[in-house]
């Protein structure tokens, strides 16, 4: 029996006005270090100044590193789909599912948002009314493939729905 198996997790999200403070100070760091004169500078400010510079470069290109949290795992298998949430366990036979809707953004590697694997968001609705909003780990390509194999057989290919967000750079 085949199976696909990977973590269902959950991302912290930014806040947008630390994001923005944190911008703001990135900036006049870098306008007191890179543009003022040496003769003119104080030496506390510049030695804040570092620290801001650095702390930014965390916030813009450090988050990256940063694993996300996992709550459970999502298993596929030939005839159902395994979920696993905290304490609790359901089974999705796939003639109750409705349609499953992917947004795909990638799988993890150095060159993409995170090395421990994109944001991927699974939407399973079944026909009883019941609806799973997922984020799941796509770690690389042959996870990728793997996943896709499954969602391309006959019983989930009538069920199953693509859509890419903006800043895509792989095809699914």
């Amino acid at each position: 029996m085949n199976t696909f198996k990977t973590e269902i997790v959950k991302t912290k999200e930014q806040s947008k006005t630390l994001a923005i403070i944190v911008v703001v100070l990135f900036i006049i760091a870098n306008l007191y270090i890179f543009l003022i004169e040496k003769e003119n500078q104080n030496v506390y400010l510049k030695s804040i100044s570092f620290v801001i510079y650095f702390l930014g470069l965390f916030f813009l290109f450090g988050q990256s590193f940063i694993k996300p949290k996992p709550i459970g795992f999502f298993e596929i298998a030939d005839t159902s789909i395994n979920l696993r949430l905290d304490e609790s366990q359901d089974t999705l036979l796939f003639i109750e599912l409705d349609n499953i809707i992917l947004k795909y953004t990638g799988y993890g590697s150095w060159w993409t948002h995170s090395i421990y694997g994109n944001k991927n968001y699974l939407l399973i609705a079944c026909k009883n009314g019941e609806n799973y909003n997922l984020e799941i780990l796509l770690r690389n390509r042959s996870m990728k493939n793997d996943f896709k194999a499954f969602l391309n057989t006959e019983a989930l290919q009538e069920k199953f729905q693509l859509k890419k967000t903006k800043n895509t750079t792989c095809e699914f």
